[in-house]
């Protein structure tokens, strides 16, 4: 019989020191951040932990996306030591101990280090703090805004996105926590540190994204 795990525990537990380890970022003050809809180079780094259906893990990440191209580095998923996913114009490879695996989508390759699939390309967005643009993902549905009316609990694709505790990064608000949440599978990022590269710094307020439909 498989153990299925108690989400009101262990793993919410781990977040919580998670969130104490990472490291101080600026605050984001009233009004203050651009969206990051222009950012297209970006580095992560951070801890990422999950919960579904047929267990549960946790790993430090590292996410590099450069345009269309990525990479991605989970150290100790599941015990298995370091895995890193890779997507260019070629296809998707991951190495892991057991040797590389190829693909089509980074997606496939995901699922088999993690036991879920992620949707890679939306993901790249919601990380951001926004939602996926039209044409590379459905319609988006507004649950809850925070305080300076930016989109705190959104919906698309089957998957309910939050974002929370927003920091300022190079003159845009990108959030410290995103919680992934979709038919038993829960996965949060806690950012620790943001690289930018190739935006113009701006301190001008955030703009309301246009087309999106509130609950």
């Amino acid at each position: 019989m498989k153990h299925r795990p108690d989400k009101g525990c262990h793993g919410w537990l781990l977040l919580v020191v998670l969130l104490a380890g990472c490291a101080t970022l600026p605050p984001v003050e009233d009004g203050e951040g651009l969206r990051p809809d222009d950012v297209d180079h970006f580095t992560i780094e951070g801890k990422v932990a999950w919960v579904h259906p047929e267990g549960r893990g946790n790993a430090s990440l590292t996410w590099r996306q450069d345009g269309e191209d990525f990479s991605l580095l989970l150290t100790g998923p599941l015990g298995q030591g370091a895995v890193r996913l890779e997507q260019d114009a070629q296809g998707a490879r991951m190495e892991t101990p057991e040797g590389p695996l190829h693909a089509a989508r980074a997606d496939t390759l995901l699922a088999e280090a993690l036991g879920f699939t992620i949707p890679v390309a939306q993901a790249r967005w919601w990380v951001l703090g926004v939602p996926a643009p039209v044409g590379e993902a459905g319609s988006v549905q507004v649950h809850r805004r925070d305080d300076h009316d930016r989109p705190a609990d959104v919906e698309q694709d089957g998957w309910r996105i939050e974002w929370s505790d927003r920091r300022l990064v190079a003159g845009r608000a990108l959030p410290r926590r995103v919680q992934l949440e979709r038919e038993g599978t829960r996965l949060t990022l806690v950012v620790g540190a943001w690289s930018l590269r190739d935006v113009m710094p701006s301190a001008a307020p955030s703009q309301q994204e246009p087309g999106l439909d509130l609950d």
